[in-house]
């Protein structure tokens, strides 16, 4: 399997996990509501955008999600991450390797004590995948504090599954 095959999977399993935690999140307002998910949620989906834009070369908006409940994070997931794949389904081979400049490289720099290396296009792409897969471990574990049966996401269950194209709740319109 080519490297851009292995990378339009991964960013294919994100949406549908993200799509799958989503859906055991709204319409529950105890869980809609508690701060400490929305947090991680947030997060999440600011480091989506974030590395989006600067694969499409746009200006970044660290607090464009600060103010999002759980319904209006959906809403802004969802085209979103139509938005990564046509992205990255348009992407050769060769422009994998592109490398980039992170805008907050001297920031990370600065927290790690040395001077990072720059990532190429492909490296941000899986990052972006693992780095939400590790934080949808932390939104699962704190359904399970708030006493809901996580989902299960993992990348081999979605494999198990047949690969299924995600299933956003239905509340989860896109942004106007």
């Amino acid at each position: 399997m080519e490297a851009t095959a292995i990378i339009e999977e991964l960013i294919q399993h994100m949406e549908w996990a993200d799509a799958v935690v989503f859906s055991a999140i709204l319409g529950n307002a105890q869980v809609e509501e508690d701060e400490v998910l929305l947090r991680r949620l947030r997060h999440i989906h600011l480091v989506q955008k974030a590395f989006f834009d600067v694969w499409k070369n746009q200006p970044i908006n660290p607090h464009v999600t600060d103010s999002f409940n759980a319904l209006e994070l959906a809403g802004f997931a969802k085209p979103l991450h139509r938005d990564i794949q046509e992205f990255q389904k348009a992407l050769s081979s060769n422009e994998l390797d592109r490398v980039l400049h992170l805008p907050w490289a001297a920031q990370v720099s600065r927290t790690l004590g040395f001077e990072i290396a720059n990532p190429s296009l492909g490296e941000t792409l899986v990052q972006v995948a693992a780095h939400s897969s590790y934080h949808r471990g932390q939104v699962n574990s704190r359904l399970r504090e708030l006493g809901i049966d996580p989902p299960m996401t993992d990348f081999i269950a979605w494999v198990w599954a047949r690969k299924p194209v995600p299933v956003w709740p239905s509340a989860a319109g896109e942004p106007e």
